[in-house]
């Protein structure tokens, strides 16, 4: 069993020197086990100002934030004022994708889980004021193309937070963020919280970093996402013991830190049971209301990520054990590695996400032709083909992916890497030091060829 003590020596005698081996710029870490808790932070917030990281300073939680909009939702289910099965369009008339027949059938529980069926990254900006969500739900929504059935299968879903999100405020009477203040983060006690840049000014904040090539450095802006889509994490920050807080009520089945009852034990047990499965995993995964549930549900946990930031919420609700790890880097799988996933493995059992074992460049060919081609959406081109006898897939950014990269100041290139096969349509990123990078998952071989791409979460549809 994890004690709180093995967490405290392995904060003061290994954090600062995982993120000078690794060359993280900065990270704050906040453990709970049981009714304690450790905190501790290293690094920096700006490479530039070179201002000491602290378990106060705030970080961009980004898609952390999906757990926090679910939990919203289930509080509506609480109080009978929405039910998981119901039309969404039951509750927001006006929802609608690009095909009105099949957005009829899309429900609540359909948005929880990602399986609405429509295309996901909706990264349009909008408006910085109130109005933001309700603009983008009203005005972008209906343009997203229906790639499937409501229900067929997960495909991660940001547009579909974004209409949850604007559930939440219709059903409130309030913006997203000072529905957020008010029925979830001011009862957990959490002020360590910032909705956009402006606010994020009044804490010890961290910037996102990136190396370019010529060294690494500070992001030249805070946030690369627009505040659209706050329900789904585009700009939302806090400190990691605010974010464990939020870990430690769902750990503690909806009670907060003062007995409290911000959820009800039937809603958090049911945002953590494990629904539609997850491609392109090797250990079992699926997706509960809200959360990611790995193996049995030993763990559930999210994570969030944009360009120059990374954060992760592990949650053991049987061993009551929460981690919150936050990181101002795109560099953050050693941290990871050397330090959480032991701690992770001790609690649950469980590794969340073991380095694959790669095929051959032979073995990988078998059966090539039925991948081969190209897969696109509104963000991303992918081009799978043959070259010197190895799978390439080269990658090229498109509209909201493209524009991030920009603000990132990042060249917005199309780029190649090597995939190699798993098991069965299985593969897994070939890193150029020979080591095994993200899954990928090719979907529904139809007359000999897949009809989707599953990556990153997501899955692309096949061109022509």
């Amino acid at each position: 069993m994890l004690s709180i003590d093995r967490v405290r020596s392995d904060l003061r005698d290994h954090l600062a020197r995982v993120l000078l081996r690794y060359g993280i710029a900065g990270a704050s870490v906040a453990v709970a086990v049981g009714d304690e808790t450790a905190e501790a932070a290293a690094g920096v917030v700006n490479l530039r100002t070179k201002v000491p990281a602290t378990a106060g300073s705030v970080f961009q939680i980004q898609s952390i934030t999906k757990v926090w909009t679910a939990t919203l939702v289930m509080q509506l289910v609480d109080e009978g004022l929405v039910g998981l099965d119901d039309p969404v369009a039951d509750h927001l008339p006006g929802f609608r994708t690009a095909d009105a027949a099949a957005s009829a059938r899309i429900t609540v529980r359909h948005l929880l889980t990602h399986t609405g069926g429509f295309e996901g990254d909706l990264w349009e900006a909008t408006t910085s004021g109130d109005d933001a969500l309700q603009r983008l739900v009203e005005d972008h929504v209906p343009t997203l193309a229906q790639r499937e059935a409501p229900g067929s299968r997960y495909s991660y879903c940001s547009a579909g937070m974004a209409v949850l999100g604007r559930l939440v405020e219709v059903k409130r009477g309030l913006p997203f963020a000072a529905a957020t203040r008010d029925h979830l983060a001011g009862p957990l006690g959490i002020s360590e919280i910032a909705f956009n840049a402006d606010e994020a000014l009044g804490f010890n904040t961290a910037i996102g970093h990136l190396d370019t090539g010529s060294g690494k450095g500070p992001l030249p802006v805070w946030a690369t996402m627009p505040e659209s889509n706050p329900a789904a994490g585009n700009q939302l920050a806090m400190s990691a013991r605010a974010l464990c807080a939020f870990g430690r009520m769902h750990a503690a089945d909806g009670l907060g830190p003062d007995g409290t009852r911000l959820l009800s034990p039937a809603s958090a047990a049911l945002m953590r049971e494990a629904g539609p499965a997850l491609p392109a995993f090797a250990v079992p995964r699926s997706v509960g209301l809200g959360w990611e549930v790995v193996g049995d549900g030993a763990l559930v946990q999210h994570g969030g990520g944009a360009i120059g930031v990374q954060s992760v919420l592990l949650v053991v609700p049987s061993r009551r054990v929460v981690v919150a790890v936050l990181v101002n880097d795109s560099a953050y799988l050693g941290l990871m590695r050397d330090l959480v996933d032991p701690w992770i493995a001790e609690a649950a059992g469980v590794v969340p996400d073991p380095a694959p074992v790669l095929s051959g460049p032979e073995a990988s060919l078998a059966g090539v032709e039925r991948y081969t081609g190209v897969y696109a959406d509104r963000n991303q081109r992918i081009a799978v083909a043959v070259r010197e006898g190895r799978i390439e897939r080269t990658y090229t950014p498109l509209g909201g992916a493209r524009s991030m990269m920009v603000r990132a100041g990042l060249p917005p290139e199309p780029f190649t890497d090597e995939i190699r096969r798993v098991a069965g349509d299985l593969f897994a990123t070939r890193n150029p030091d020979g080591t095994a990078g993200g899954y990928t998952q090719f979907l529904d071989v139809e007359d000999g060829r897949a009809r989707f791409m599953h990556s990153g979460r997501r899955s692309v549809p096949r061109q022509g």
